[in-house]
């Protein structure tokens, strides 16, 4: 191996400054980055201001949205940073219903959650069908009564109102019907 020669000598001591300058660059440039990432979470927190993701009905898409009225840590009011519209804030699309995850004692996720119709099949298959009531509002009913509505069909009565109402669950869901007028 021969020694290196004056220019190759001048070109190691120019890659070992340029690598010093090169790591100082890189560093500098991280907290720039650091910054503007910060600057971004400041942007994004819950607050007046900041930034959320929400359905936006006009462009019937979810879009960043900016913050423009809170109720306590929630945000209410929204504008589009897309098409400027101003609207309540809404976290999914219609029809679309975020559940949180149901967990076992274990920690495990719960396959099966139970849908709406569940208890309405449960209920209507322990009473007997045959006995179910035609609905009158002038009629006065008892939670358990199988009731036969003209509009919801057959239902379960759940829980009195009060005096004069009364819960009935129907296979479409809960209905608040009059009673004993």
């Amino acid at each position: 191996m021969t020694a290196p020669t004056e220019g190759q000598t001048a070109f190691v001591k120019f890659s070992e400054s340029s690598g010093f300058l090169c790591r100082a660059f890189i560093l500098m440039r991280l907290s720039i980055i650091l910054a503007e990432m910060e600057i971004m979470e400041l942007r994004n927190e819950k607050r007046p201001g900041g930034t959320i993701d929400s359905w936006c009905g006009k462009c019937k898409m979810i879009l960043a949205h900016t913050i423009e009225a809170l109720v306590g840590d929630k945000p209410v009011r929204v504008h589009c940073n897309t098409c400027q519209s101003q609207h309540s804030y809404k976290p999914n699309a219609p029809g679309v219903i975020s559940r949180p995850k149901r967990h076992d004692e274990n920690g495990g996720s719960i396959r099966h959650i139970p849908k709406r119709g569940n208890a309405y099949r449960i209920l209507m298959d322990a009473k007997e069908s045959a006995s179910a009531k035609i609905y009158s509002p002038k009629e006065k009913y008892q939670p358990g009564d199988v009731l036969e509505h003209s509009t919801f069909g057959r239902g379960v009565a759940m829980a009195l109102k009060d005096e004069t109402k009364i819960e009935v669950l129907f296979e479409s869901g809960s209905k608040t019907l009059i009673h004993g007028r």
